[in-house]
């Protein structure tokens, strides 16, 4: 029993996750983990900007499911794994494998690449501490 960690500590080495992604580069400006269904699990954010991230990661998601269900009816098929969206000077990105996304809001001068490694490599970590990678 001493092996599996504490929900306090995992919740800490979530924190802490989401803390290395947002600090890794000035321009992004917001990171959260949400499930799939729409609740955050954790969210970090600079002081700039001006975000409620309890409701914006439950918005993001609920949107998301909306437009990949009406692509699927569109086109027989739709899977959307990564979203990039353009706001104003900055750039939504969600990225989603299984249950979780990952959600960045990043100046639009911030290389893309970085980025997209940033949130695969973060949310690859996240799921591995959760103990929900696929077997």
């Amino acid at each position: 029993m001493d092996s599996i960690p504490s929900r306090r500590t995992l919740n800490e080495r979530v924190q802490q996750k989401l803390s290395e992604i947002l600090e890794s580069s000035d321009l992004i400006k917001f990171v959260a983990l949400v499930t799939m269904d729409g609740f955050t699990i954790a969210s970090g954010m600079k002081g700039n900007i001006n975000v409620n991230p309890k409701w914006l990661g439950a918005l993001i998601v609920s949107s998301i499911k909306n437009l990949e269900l009406n692509l699927k009816k569109a086109l027989n098929e739709a899977n959307l794994s990564e979203l990039v969206i353009s706001i104003g000077q900055d750039l939504l990105i969600v990225k989603s494998i299984g249950k979780l996304s990952l959600i960045m809001i990043v100046d639009r001068s911030l290389d893309i690449n970085f980025v997209m490694y940033e949130l695969e490599e973060g949310l690859r970590d996240l799921i591995m501490d959760l103990g929900l990678e696929r077997r």
